[in-house]
Parts: C-alpha cells; sequence; structure tokens
C-alpha cells in the first residue's frame, strides 16, 4: 500500500472516530423532526448532569421519565419521575403560555410553572419563532440563575431513540449572553429543549417513545423488546416507580400468553469498570425477574435473567448521550425447548 493510500485510510478512521464520539447522525438515518408531537401517551428520558435545585443547590446527575397527558388547545398534563439523586415524582397541568419569555425548568418543584411562564418541554410559540427567523428574543429561566436572552447561532441535527430505534431530529442551536448553549426541536408543534448546557444544569432528552409503542408491542413485532425507561436508583439495582407499568403490562402479556418464555438481559454504560457493571447488570435483571415473579404472578421458570454489563454498547461511551444510550434492559423471546 502507497503512502497517500495509507493517510487516506488513517483520515477516513480518524473522521470515523470523531463523529462517532461526538453522536454525528448519519445522513442515512430517519427524520423525527415533525414526527414527534406532542400527545396524550407521548414519554421522553432526560438525562441530567450537574443538576442544581431552584435555589442553587447542587443535586447531581440523575434521569427523569416524563410523560405527557390530557393534551388540548388549553394546556397538557405532565408527570414525572427523577432517579436518585433527585428522588422527585409528582403530576402537574401546564397551560399554555405562547407568548411568553419566561421558561420554567423548576416546574416540579410546585406542580406546575408560575403564571406566565412556557416550560422546558413545550416552550412558547414566540420563542420558536424568534429563534426560527434569526431574532434575538428575550429568555428568562426561573429559579436561581438565568440570562436575559437568546439567538440562534446555526442548526444541528442530533441523534436521538424514538421507540428505542436510533433517528435523527434537526434542531435550532441557540446561545446566550452568558455563553449558554440550547437546543432546540426544529418542531412549530412541539419546541422542546432537547439539549441544554449552562453553568448550574446540562441536560439531553435522548428517548421518545410514542403513544403506540410499548414493550408488549416490540416483543410481539420482533420477539425482543428494549426499554430505556426502566429506571434503578444509583449504582443499585433498586427497580424506579416509574418502571413498574412497565412491568405490569408486560406480566399481563406474558399471562395472556402463556408459551412465551423471556430472557431479561441487563445492559450498562461503562462509568465503574466492567466487573463492577458486570455485577450490576445482573442485579438489575434480577430485580425485572423478580418484580415479574412476585408481583406480576409469573411462573419462575418462564423468566432468566442475564446480566451483559458495558459488553455490548449502542454507542460510545466517550459522551452522556452514548452512556444514557447504553443503560438499558432488553427482552428476548425465547424459543420453545431453549
Amino acid at each position: 500500500m502507497n503512502s497517500f493510500c495509507r493517510w487516506t485510510l488513517k483520515l477516513l478512521f480518524l473522521c470515523s472516530a470523531i463523529c462517532a464520539a461526538q453522536q454525528i447522525p448519519s445522513a442515512g438515518m430517519e427524520n423525527y423532526t415533525q414526527k414527534v408531537q406532542l400527545s396524550s401517551g407521548l414519554s421522553l428520558l432526560t438525562s441530567v448532569y450537574n443538576g442544581h435545585d431552584s435555589t442553587g443547590r447542587l443535586i447531581g446527575d440523575y434521569d427523569v421519565a416524563t410523560n405527557f397527558s390530557d393534551v388540548s388547545e388549553r394546556g397538557f398534563g405532565v408527570s414525572w419521575n427523577m432517579t436518585y439523586p433527585a428522588n422527585q415524582n409528582g403530576h402537574g397541568y401546564v397551560p399554555y403560555a405562547q407568548q411568553s419569555h419566561k421558561v420554567s425548568i423548576y416546574s416540579w418543584n410546585t406542580g406546575g410553572p408560575p403564571a406566565g411562564y412556557c416550560v422546558w418541554d413545550r416552550l412558547s410559540d414566540v420563542i420558536y419563532q424568534d429563534l426560527k427567523a434569526g431574532r434575538e428574543t428575550a429568555f428568562e429561566f426561573d429559579g436561581f440563575a438565568s440570562d436575559v436572552s437568546v439567538r440562534r447561532i446555526g442548526e444541528e441535527d442530533l441523534e436521538v431513540l424514538v421507540n428505542e430505534r436510533k433517528v435523527r431530529i434537526h434542531t435550532l442551536k441557540g446561545r446566550t449572553p452568558k455563553g449558554w448553549s440550547i437546543w432546540v426541536l426544529d418542531n412549530p408543534g412541539f419546541p422542546i429543549i432537547v439539549k441544554l448546557n449552562t453553568s448550574f444544569v446540562n441536560w439531553i432528552v435522548h428517548s421518545f417513545t410514542l403513544p403506540d409503542a410499548s414493550v408488549v408491542g416490540q416483543l410481539k413485532n420482533k420477539g425482543m423488546a428494549t426499554s430505556h425507561n426502566i429506571l434503578f436508583a444509583f449504582n443499585s439495582s433498586e427497580l424506579n416507580d416509574q418502571a413498574k407499568p412497565i412491568l405490569n403490562t408486560l406480566a399481563d402479556y406474558l399471562k395472556a400468553s402463556p408459551g412465551v418464555r423471556l430472557e431479561v438481559q441487563g445492559h450498562t454504560d461503562n462509568v465503574g469498570g466492567a466487573a463492577f457493571n458486570l455485577r450490576l447488570s445482573q442485579a438489575r435483571a434480577e430485580a425485572v425477574k423478580t418484580y415479574l415473579e412476585q408481583k406480576g404472578g409469573i411462573q419462575p421458570e418462564r423468566l432468566t435473567a442475564k446480566g451483559l454489563g458495558l459488553t455490548r454498547p449502542l454507542a460510545p461511551n466517550s459522551t452522556p448521550e452514548g452512556r444514557a444510550f447504553n443503560r438499558r434492559v432488553v427482552f428476548l423471546e425465547l424459543k420453545r425447548g431453549s
């Protein structure tokens, strides 16, 4: 091989590695920007890093499962469940505030946003329209830290999961005078802050589950189902309350399908090392199996538990988004006699 060919191969390898590390979506991925809509039954999973509460107290890193209900022309209901160390859950109602330049990211403290505020998971029409047009727009958070405005500095595709499948979404990327960055879904009906980087919180919404998708639906269609919404306490096999409705529905399906046997697989990211994550993934798979047996009434011989740790990543563990993709529970239908 001549030097030019070797140099070309090295360059291609380097570009590939950089794209993988930054989670740059492939142009061939399906575009879901307009297909993700705010609707009753929609759920999403957000990973939060360096999170602070509304008074400025450091909370830490945690996941948030959000579910929408009662969506109408007036507003919508929203419920949330936060893992350790936030340990918050609740439900509230969000009336639309379509001309507001004030954004609530702490409405979970009070069961709903302050009067006159829109919310991070459904920005006002005026903020979206100004960003889309390239105009600087007034922009203010509730809580202890805020800025005064935001302007669009570009556009960017992000890789997310929709119904547990990797797709791309198009976002408007904005920046505030303090240098904070914000990525807003380029969808006028659902302008959600998909990604946020500030001095007091960073987050990424990495998984959307549409109302017509479920673990049971995946099993019926493919014989395998993946869920990123079955959450556990930090470094623990303790199931979060958010997981229980999913497992209850799965148990109902198994009762109605007595011939189905499942392998429950636990998968983790790489934080803590291979040996630790192998033990953790096994314990989490066992916890799911135990719940289906003890709470769901499923016979133990129909279920097996297998921890795979960090051995089968869906994405590089070099980014928060990649690590979030890799934390999951998989249900694999076993053939008779296996």
